[in-house]
């Protein structure tokens, strides 16, 4: 019983409340650098229009692309300055939010972004208190970026996605809408969703898990399991919207305090090199990580099962921890996920470089795993799925 529990920002939770932003962004700031890839869509002209209701002066910078790169992320900055802002709204999913994040370190700091990404390999340079505040809005249920001092960053040249850490990019203000996501489509219901539940289950099974991210995690997983079908099946149900929200930050808390591992390493890697979506590359490894690491520590992957909503009963305890996986398996299949890495262009001939790269620049999560992996485990992980 030794850990540090910190929660520095404001989350503002439920449906309809993203009529209360302009409250919350005339106490910090004058005017707003709105990060966003929505331009277009119901959900943005509904939040712009609240904004100029209220006039809250922005400036809307609209080309975020996920898996964000450092290069737009240097451009996004210099405009932030040139229009002499002092705040930002990331509105939008995972990468809109930590695009504001990253811009937020950028226009306040002079060095090319990269320079603050960490990677084992060079020493990375500090981020202060300088940081510009941020705001998030949340209109997906999967990254829980409103809640954490994470902004994932992809090197365009080098192909290295990694992250930049700092508690002065926990946004300052979290809105979390369910309503925003009313128009999600199926398919990235379905991803997002199986991202804030690998969030989950990573730091369950994290050994740097503690009693706080322990209860944090187990709730967050009982609600996706139960939710993430019906909300994919029937987009309009606000009760479970609800659940998949309020599941997904309670994930984004609980990496923040326990962090992720091995699924993640795989997913990053594939964002990088190939630009496949987080959520997707996300659902395709946490089944097979679970797979196999369930001996790893039997007693917590029983009761994994169990949170997934298994029936444990009459099992033993190995019989119950297989579950698990097995039990992935099956809401893939159910929320029309269960794909392979060549369906989004994976080759064989790619696996030796995906591997190398975890082992180069993504150790942190290797090591946060509660079983250890060799280069030969990690190959064949990839290729049971491809």
């Amino acid at each position: 019983m030794n850990f540090d529990c910190y929660l520095p920002g404001r989350i503002i939770f439920g449906s309809g409340r993203t009529r209360e932003l302009p409250d919350y962004a005339k106490k910090i700031g004058r005017k707003a650098f709105i990060t966003t890839s929505l331009r277009g869509t119901n959900v943005f002209d509904y939040v712009i229009k609240i904004l100029n209701d209220n006039n809250i002066d922005y400036f809307v910078f609209s080309e975020v692309k996920p898996n964000p790169v450092s290069t737009l992320i240097n451009k996004a900055a210099d405009l932030f300055n040139k229009e002499k802002c002092d705040y930002l709204i990331g509105l939008g999913g995972g990468s809109s939010m930590d695009f504001a994040k990253a811009v937020a370190i950028k226009a306040s700091h002079p060095e090319d972004i990269w320079n603050y990404v960490y990677v084992p390999y060079r020493p990375n340079l500090e981020i202060t208190d300088k940081t510009y505040p941020v705001i998030a809005v949340t209109t997906t249920s999967g990254t829980g970026s409103e809640v954490t001092k994470w902004s994932v960053v992809t090197n365009p040249v080098t192909f290295e996605k990694s992250f930049l850490e700092s508690e002065y990019i926990i946004p300052k203000i979290a809105i979390v809408d369910p309503e925003l996501t009313l128009e999600l489509p199926k398919r990235l219901t379905a991803a997002t969703g199986m991202d804030a539940l690998s969030h989950a289950i990573e730091s369950y099974i994290n050994v740097n898990a503690t009693p706080f991210s322990d209860i944090t995690a187990e709730e967050s997983i009982r609600l996706i399991s139960r939710y993430l079908p019906e909300a994919a099946a029937n987009g309009n149900n606000i009760h479970a919207r609800e659940k998949l929200a309020w599941a997904n930050t309670l994930a984004g808390i609980t990496i923040e305090h326990a962090g992720t591992t091995l699924v993640h390493a795989m997913g990053h890697v594939l964002g990088g090199r190939l630009d496949i979506d987080h959520s997707v590359a996300m659902a395709l490894c946490l089944e097979p990580v679970l797979r196999y690491s369930w001996i790893s520590n039997i007693k917590r992957f029983a009761k994994l099962s169990e949170l997934l909503g298994e029936n444990t009963k009459d099992l033993t305890l190995k019989e119950s921890a297989k579950l698990a996986s097995v039990t992935i398996k099956k809401l893939l299949q159910e929320v029309d996920l269960d794909i392979s890495l060549s369906s989004l262009g994976v080759k064989k001939n790619m696996i030796e470089d995906f591997v190398e790269d975890i082992f180069r620049y993504l150790t942190p999560m290797v090591n946060n795993h509660p079983k250890t992996p060799t280069k030969e485990d990690v190959k064949e992980l990839y290729l049971s799925i491809l």
